[in-house]
């Protein structure tokens, strides 16, 4: 009979896990800048699009661009942002916005985020009043629900080789075993 506890921590050593840090967030008015150069990109490419049609005289997609409802309106311009941001963000960790503001978005390791949390932080902007989020955070961590939700951070673009952040105060190291030994097993019972 194997008389280990089975509830008992493993011993085993993360040799590759990357610490969580403490990120200090890029400023609201940066962040204002970021979203607004991203929407004059965003309208821009729909005004290219509206030029090209004219010069090329597809009046097709020039009527449907001048007759669309508002429902429709409201899903092609989400879906366009959602693929923007999600693409931008999930190869290069920056959009047009963040590029021109020196800002970057990152995970909780300080790393860019990957296109599935991309993706998701995209979807994050959708939800309604997700602006007034970040305008009513605290002046501390500066994020709004599409950075909160997906566990991202849009930071001052650091040196080359530089930290994002400090790693957070790991408190494991004072009731581990290292400081006090193992933790004590309790005795069998004995029966009289």
């Amino acid at each position: 009979m194997n008389d280990e506890n089975p509830y008992r921590a493993s011993g085993a050593t993360l040799e590759h896990a990357l610490p969580r840090l403490d990120i200090d967030s890029a400023s609201k008015v940066r962040r204002f800048f970021n979203w607004l150069i991203d929407r004059v990109a965003v309208y821009l490419a729909f005004a290219a699009v509206g030029i090209v049609a004219a010069l090329t005289g597809n009046l097709a997609v020039l009527d449907w661009m001048q007759n669309i409802d508002r429902i429709t309106d409201i899903v092609v311009t989400s879906s366009i942002l959602v693929a923007y941001y999600t693409l931008m963000e999930g190869a290069f960790g920056f959009t047009l916005g963040k590029l021109v503001t020196n800002t970057r978005v990152v995970d909780e390791y300080g790393q860019p985020p990957a296109f599935r949390k991309a993706f998701y932080r995209s979807l994050c902007r959708l939800i309604p009043f997700n602006a007034f989020s970040l305008l009513m955070s605290d002046d501390e961590t500066r994020r709004g629900w599409h950075d909160s939700i997906p566990k991202t951070y849009v930071v001052m673009r650091p040196r080359r080789g530089a930290p994002v952040g400090k790693p957070r105060h790991n408190v494991s190291h004072q009731f581990g075993a290292s400081a006090i030994g193992p933790a004590p097993v309790p005795a069998p019972a004995v029966e009289p």
